[in-house]
């Protein structure tokens, strides 16, 4: 990105931001209330500023971060506890099934207009119908259980790193020191997070490291901020 883009205002809870009323709230409060960096930026970039007045609404905020602790987060660790338990760490030798390919070519064309105009919120919700084809794959294939048929199992997994790799490099804007833990747990060198390395896999054979630390459960006290 070289462009700066401007935003329109930000309110919380449905009204203007006031400190005599109390929903004020700087980037350091909400540090301080428990919640990551990632989880902040990542809601902030879903609230479309760059083209109309939005809503930080906390009850929304803890909607999302549900989402990111739960599928999201699905997303990361099936395909890399699957490989280390059941595959040698290694990315399995197989061929790309179902819409994955076709799926992730549709969406970096979009990622790539979108990133230039700022127009965050439509491709964040595209982003994270892409993740549940990892969680779709498992359901369908089982590559984590021995009783599935094996060819499935190893075309699904070698399916679903090819899905994360390119998650990854979508998502690094937005939750960067998420992606970076993520990044170290499929053993790929920082070079990986560029548009150019977007529509490409993870070649089988490649080792995988051990399932990192990546969206954190949310705190339920956390929705009642007001």
């Amino acid at each position: 990105m070289t462009e700066i883009l401007s935003v329109f205002h930000l309110m919380v809870n449905g009204e203007k931001m006031s400190k005599s009323k109390g929903n004020f709230y700087t980037g350091d409060q909400l540090l301080e209330m428990g919640y990551s960096p990632d989880q902040i930026r990542y809601f902030l970039a879903m609230l479309s500023l760059p083209v109309k007045a939005s809503n930080f609404d906390f009850e929304h905020f803890a909607e999302r971060n549900k989402f990111l602790a739960g599928p999201m987060n699905a997303a990361f660790e099936k395909p890399i506890s699957a490989c280390n338990s059941k595959f040698d760490s290694k990315v399995p030798e197989g061929k790309l099934i179902g819409k994955a390919e076709a799926e992730t070519l549709k969406l970096v064309q979009l990622y790539l207009r979108s990133m230039q105009k700022g127009d965050y919120s439509t491709l964040l919700g595209q982003i994270e119908n892409y993740a549940r084809l990892i969680n779709s794959l498992f359901s369908q294939y089982k590559p984590h259980d021995d009783r599935a048929e094996e060819t499935g199992r190893k075309d699904a997994l070698f399916t679903c790193f090819y899905v994360l790799k390119n998650l990854m490099i979508m998502l690094a804007p937005f939750v960067p020191e998420t992606v970076n833990e993520l990044r170290k747990s499929l053993n790929l060198p920082e070079s990986v997070l560029r548009a150019e390395e977007l529509g490409t896999g993870i070649p089988a054979g490649h080792a995988i490291n051990a399932k990192g630390v990546y969206f954190p459960a949310v705190a339920e006290e956390s929705s009642e901020a007001t």
